[in-house]
């Protein structure tokens, strides 16, 4: 039998999977991703995107297919049952993202459930050439210092494959056994005292909520029962609820004929139901101790898992993925020296541990009947949203800076606003180009990014020179002296910015230096970890 070779080989097509395979198309490599289910999830997750990962979707060309899904994010109600006249508004999501308006072309969150942009990917991935297998499980795999080889099965005819990668990269969830085998320690609260109940049913239960949009929700409590609507398609639906051991309860009590009754109580009346699947869940707060094994990554719930209560499990997938992506792609193609990659770690794991501990806190707690004993935060701890989102600065060998390095440095650095700072996204700003009004993201390409202030020549030379001579794709933008981006950024006219690949600020400087082109080759090959 003969060895199958492929660049990158991806294990798991959730959302961090996914989103690393069709990020490194983007990059022009072609990778192969594996999945054991036999198809996607038609059930709706991960229910909203973030500015951030909306951003990332939008640089992939998405934006449009995502944006039709829904308009903002989702709504919930709250209702006695659902034939109930009576109904008042859960809590205002549109409240929680509106603060974030301004700060990105694209909306400041959306519902897009993952039962939605996990085709869009998928479509994408393979329109660019790569390869994603359903069905297909992961046997084994052992590294060297030359890539890492890799056996799968098909789950349906039995027959086995051996894979050569250079990288292999582990999206294969919560219980990784990647992780696990490679033996990665992890960190964190572990499995939360919180026992849910997802009930999947079909049946005509959306004519008691007529005006129930896809991305709404209906949460229902009364005498009998307490839970969360969520629709699906057509009939389908979903049905949230939670069950307490410590009072004997169990998930196997969750017969089809309880699942039933319960859902009649929730409706208000007996209607003809389906009870299709009954599966329980517990949520994790859990993050590995490292996030690169060798030629191993972990990559989503494998590397930082957390509660869902400020929707930060599969955002924080997508940005790690999209920090991912880029350096692997510059290795691969040998524009970077292979300790590019131990950025990753640097600068996505104290992003994912600080997440994860502040989703142990957040609005959907609300709709949960917990225990006294429920982890939590001290409220003097709590971040700001804005410091999930976006509000996070890198501290790496991939960003020049004058900043001393932190003190601590696993531990998150976070800034109050976006002003072009090293190691931050770069600030959105509506700018002309061509006649044409477009985000400082919409001129953001698969390589480096130059801005420059308004007496940037000199700048733009260096770029273009510097591009030729060392093989590293620079586009150079002049923006002009009246522009919001130089209101948001304070960027001199002589000064430059330089972004990576990912949005973030690699270097900047607000001064034009003697030699432009000898500083912006240093900058650029310390970013790369390349000998100038």
């Amino acid at each position: 039998m003969g060895v199958t070779r492929v660049p990158v080989l991806i294990v798991g097509a959730g959302a961090a999977g996914l989103a690393t395979a069709a990020l490194l198309a983007k990059h022009g490599v072609p990778s192969l991703l594996v999945e054991k289910r036999r198809e996607m999830f038609i059930y709706p997750k991960a229910r909203n995107l973030s500015f951030r990962s909306l951003e990332i979707l939008r640089g992939l060309g998405l934006a449009d297919e995502v944006h039709a899904v829904a308009e903002g994010v989702s709504d919930m109600l709250a209702k006695p049952s659902l034939n109930s006249p009576e109904e008042t508004q859960a809590f205002d999501v549109d409240a929680i993202f509106s603060a974030f308006d301004g700060l990105s072309p694209e909306p400041s969150g959306q519902y897009c459930p993952q039962s939605e942009f996990e085709p869009m990917l998928l479509a994408h991935i393979r329109r660019n050439g790569s390869q994603v297998r359903y069905g297909t499980e992961l046997c084994s795999f052992e590294q060297n210092d030359d890539g890492v080889t890799i056996v799968v099965r098909d789950r349906e005819s039995g027959v086995s494959e051996t894979v050569r990668a250079d990288y292999l990269v582990a999206a294969d969830g919560v219980h990784s056994p990647i992780r696990d085998a490679l033996g990665v320690p992890t960190s964190g609260y572990g499995a939360l005292p919180i026992y849910v109940v997802f009930v999947y049913f079909r049946g005509p239960w959306r004519k008691f909520v007529p005006q129930l949009a896809d991305g709404d929700a209906v949460q229902v409590k009364n005498a009998d029962v307490e839970g969360i609507f969520l629709p699906v398609r057509d009939d389908f639906g979903m049905f949230i609820t939670t069950y307490f051991p410590d009072r004997g309860e169990t998930a196997a009590q969750f017969t089809a004929d309880r699942c039933r009754e319960m859902l009649t109580n929730a409706i208000g009346e007996p209607i003809d139901l389906e009870v299709i699947d009954v599966a329980p869940w517990q949520p994790y707060e859990r993050v590995a101790d490292q996030f690169q094994s060798g030629r191993i990554f972990l990559v989503g719930d494998s590397a930082h898992t957390m509660p869902p209560f400020k929707a930060g499990g599969a955002n924080t997938a997508i940005q790690s993925a999209h920090n991912l992506a880029w350096k692997l792609a510059a290795v691969l193609d040998g524009t970077a020296d292979p300790a590019l990659l131990g950025t990753y770690h640097a600068e996505r794991h104290p992003v994912g541990r600080f997440n994860a501990r502040q989703s142990l806190t957040g609005p959907a707690l609300t709709f949960l009947k917990l225990e006294d004993n429920r982890p939590q935060i001290p409220p003097e701890e709590e971040a700001p949203m804005f410091a999930l989102l976006v509000g996070y600065q890198y501290h790496s060998a991939a960003v020049v800076s004058d900043e001393p390095m932190p003190a601590e440095p696993d531990a998150v650095s976070l800034v109050e606003e976006l002003r072009g700072q090293p190691g931050t996204r770069v600030p959105h700003a509506w700018v002309d180009d061509g006649g044409k009004r477009v985000s400082t993201l919409d001129l953001l390409g698969p390589g480096f990014t130059l801005f420059t202030g308004d007496d940037g020549a000199a700048w733009s030379d260096a770029a273009a020179s510097v591009s030729k001579a060392i093989g590293v794709p620079v586009a150079a933008h002049a923006l002009g002296p009246d522009t919001e981006w130089v209101t948001v950024t304070g960027l001199p006219p002589a000064g430059a910015l330089l972004v990576r690949p990912d949005d973030f600020v690699g270097w900047r400087t607000d001064e034009l230096v003697t030699y432009p082109e000898k500083e912006l080759r240093q900058v650029l090959s310390s970013i790369l970890g390349r000998n100038p």
